[in-house]
């Protein structure tokens, strides 16, 4: 069953002036970073990346919708996920949003379904990502938020997008799309 999270602060207030970048050699770490011990470096996703993920995570809510978002079709699409994903190690249904903000030139280093699908429990309640973001991709990443209907804030030096509904993941990587160059 598709589960909205409950309890989320509907928020998009972004102060520019606390945003901070991350330097290429942490970035490019194979140990982890201590705000995500699992984290992967992602950068360097393009356009067409951006367009294979998309079409995963359509196909991937296309079968949960015809089977009603049951647990035996989560695990399905979660097993497609870990094993035939072009980006593996994110959750379904938050891999293309990573992969856009990847491609428009921010850095991921967190991102969680939360507890919207199946019965698997996750470290965070609801849908959400952790990013760094320079200034130059405010007016995209605002514009896709309010397009999604997601929330954003500033999470110390970063920022995190954040939802109560999984899909307006998929939306907000949609509505980067037309801000990322070939």
């Amino acid at each position: 069953m598709l589960k909205i999270a409950g309890g989320v602060i509907a928020q998009r207030r972004v102060d520019p002036r606390r945003l901070g970048w991350i330097e290429d050699r942490r970035a490019a770490t194979r140990r982890g970073l201590p705000a995500n011990q699992l984290y992967v470096d992602l950068r360097g996703f393009k356009r067409i990346d951006l367009d294979a993920v998309l079409e995963e995570e359509r196909a991937g809510y296309q079968t949960l919708e015809a089977a009603g978002y049951d647990d035996r079709a989560v695990e399905e699409v979660d097993r497609r996920q870990a094993t035939h994903s072009i980006i593996r190690i994110v959750d379904f249904g938050t891999a293309a949003a990573v992969v856009a903000l990847s491609a428009l030139g921010c850095i991921p280093i967190a991102s969680c379904r939360g507890n919207s699908l199946g019965d698997k429990r996750h470290e965070h309640p609801a849908p959400m990502i952790i990013f760094y973001a320079r200034r130059i991709h405010m007016p995209a990443i605002m514009e896709a938020v309010a397009e999604a209907d997601l929330y954003i804030t500033n999470n110390e030096a970063k920022l995190e997008a954040y939802t109560d509904d999984l899909r307006k993941m998929h939306r907000f990587a949609e509505a980067l799309r037309p801000h990322i160059k070939d």
